[in-house]
């Protein structure tokens, strides 16, 4: 019999594995299936440790499924069989799993009881990975009731462990959580050092290993759509990377790679993009007021784009598309503009000084109070027409 539970045991897991790749709800039930059948097994044939690995999978099942209280009642029945075998690892997955779903429920502090009577058992265990997950675990709980110094504590002590064990997944959560910490206190300075220790362990590890840059940061706990802010990616390949709607704000991305990149909606404002390759991007209604993109590779679509104030020096926008573009006050000094289109586009007091605007389109362009002294492909009569439409060509 237990060949036969064993076999629906490790069922029950490739059902629950395909629930959670695809979300079908008819993996979970198989694998609740599968579980219920190995542990009526187990039970009839007084095997514990299988019976133990039944009960806590089909809590995590019905914690799946919404049913917290069921899933607690499995847990508990895991606590007491493995309180009464003597068996230390398993009380301790079953205390953290009960904690986990005490905290979904809103009860915080049995959360913090049950994670401390875990942490407690891990260290006499020397359990080391446990005992890391359980002061994240521990730390989110304090995080949730802003008792921030004690989540800090947590976070810390949990960082110092990963560093000795060399675990830089866990490092990069541990960071990720006291830079989280650290906003809530105000302390903006220590937000910002964690910030940058963060990103620059997923740059070392990247250099190391040569990995996807965004799916190895995703795996030490960055979230790009929210924590590359202020963040130096400088040189980074991240081609066709999905940056949807992500905040750069202040993000040094100087030379980096973002050939066909998604920016759509994307905050990039004051961010430093010199030199960077943007070909082919895709910039629609992206923010990058102030943004630094001298030298950069702009062949591309920006419609709606925002670039007030942003420094667009000897730039390469031949052929991009900018109808309606914000480029007020932009510096488009010894830009490259040929075959643009800036059609509906706000040029007011922006500097086009000797910028190629070779049969770029500027029809319905404000170009109010416009530097375009030296200007290039821009024939008399249009010359005329753009200083009747308040552009300036010369220095008077």
């Amino acid at each position: 019999m237990a060949p036969e539970a064993d076999q629906l045991l490790k069922q029950g897991i490739v059902q629950y594995q395909a629930y959670i790749e695809t979300r079908l709800i008819a993996s979970l039930e198989a694998a609740m299936q599968s579980w219920q059948e190995a542990l009526s097994m187990y039970r009839a044939s007084q095997n514990s440790i299988g019976e133990g690995a039944a009960l806590g999978n089909l809590g995590a099942a019905y914690k799946a499924s919404g049913d917290l209280p069921q899933a607690i009642a499995f847990y508990q029945q895991h606590l007491n069989l493995a309180q009464s075998i003597q068996d230390r690892r398993g009380e301790g997955n079953a205390l953290g799993n009960l904690g986990n779903a005490y905290y979904l429920m809103g009860e915080e502090l049995k959360a913090i009881a049950y994670q401390k009577e875990r942490l407690t058992i891990v260290r006499e265990i020397q359990d080391r990975q446990s005992e890391m997950q359980t002061l994240l675990n521990l730390g989110a709980v304090y995080y949730s009731l802003e008792e921030y110094s004690q989540a800090k504590e947590c976070f810390q002590e949990c960082r110092a462990i990963a560093l000795q064990l060399q675990d830089s997944r866990t490092e990069g959560l541990a960071l990720k959580n006291l830079r989280l910490v650290s906003d809530a206190l105000l302390d903006s300075q220590a937000a910002n050092d964690y910030q940058q220790q963060h990103s620059s362990l997923v740059r070392k590890l990247w250099q190391a290993e040569a990995l996807d840059f965004l799916a190895h940061a995703k795996m030490l706990g960055i979230n790009p759509s929210e924590d590359f802010a202020k963040a130096d990616l400088s040189g980074i390949n991240l081609r066709s990377a999905d940056l949807s709607n992500a905040d750069l704000n202040h993000t040094n991305l100087s030379d980096a790679d973002l050939t066909f990149a998604d920016l759509s909606r994307a905050n990039l404002e004051s961010a430093n993009l010199a030199g960077a390759c943007l070909c082919n991007a895709n910039l629609r209604d992206a923010d990058l007021r102030g943004a630094n993109l001298s030298r950069a590779d702009l062949r591309t679509k920006m419609p709606r784009a925002n670039l007030s104030g942003a420094n667009l020096e000897s730039a390469n926008l031949y052929s991009a598309y900018l109808p309606n573009a914000k480029l007020v006050a932009a510096d488009l000094s010894g830009a490259t503009l040929s075959d643009a289109d800036l059609s509906g586009a706000n040029l007011s007091r922006a500097n086009l000084q000797n910028a190629d605007l070779k049969r770029t389109n500027l029809s319905g362009a404000n170009v109010e109070n416009a530097r375009l002294i030296g200007a290039l492909g821009l024939s008399e009569a249009m010359k005329l027409e753009l200083k009747q439409r308040g552009a300036i060509f010369d220095d008077s």
